[in-house]
């Protein structure tokens, strides 16, 4: 089933928390969120659930010790994760290291992406969306 779908536009305070969407909010409940890079400038989140659920299906049959490229995954999915706990507001603060590797300012938008969200500074956002637009137009995609 499918848990997150829409955009919404938010701001990060001044201590770099934002508000989870309150559709989002809904489908979290009180479950941490876990945060991380994703492999296309942004970042990624899940409810933890959703993330045991993921970690256990595609990551739990990495070989890290013969494998070279499944380490590297592992270090792309567990160095840059956080979990984090909404406050009373619904809010979660971003790490200092997430900001930097998803060039998040002081506008964000979150994009529901089935089991997860995804969390786009808004204007490497437009950029990108300008771009797939392109690709589309041209039938590269």
């Amino acid at each position: 089933m499918y848990k997150f779908w829409g955009q919404y536009k938010h701001s990060l305070d001044s201590k770099n928390r934002v508000a989870i969407p309150a559709k989002f909010r809904e489908v979290i409940g009180r479950e941490k969120v876990v945060v991380m890079e994703s492999f296309d400038g942004c970042l990624q989140a899940f409810p933890e659930s959703e993330w045991d659920k993921l970690a256990e299906k595609k990551l739990s049959g990495l070989d890290y010790i013969d494998s070279a490229e499944d380490r590297a995954i592992e270090r792309k999915f567990f160095g840059s994760m956080e979990k984090c706990e909404m406050d009373k507001q619904g809010r979660i603060g971003l790490k200092p290291n997430h900001i930097k590797v998803a060039g998040i300012g002081k506008e964000v938008i979150f994009m529901g992406v089935r089991n997860r969200f995804e969390i786009w500074d808004l204007k490497r956002w437009n950029a990108y969306r300008a771009e797939t637009k392109k690709r589309e137009q041209s039938g590269q995609v």
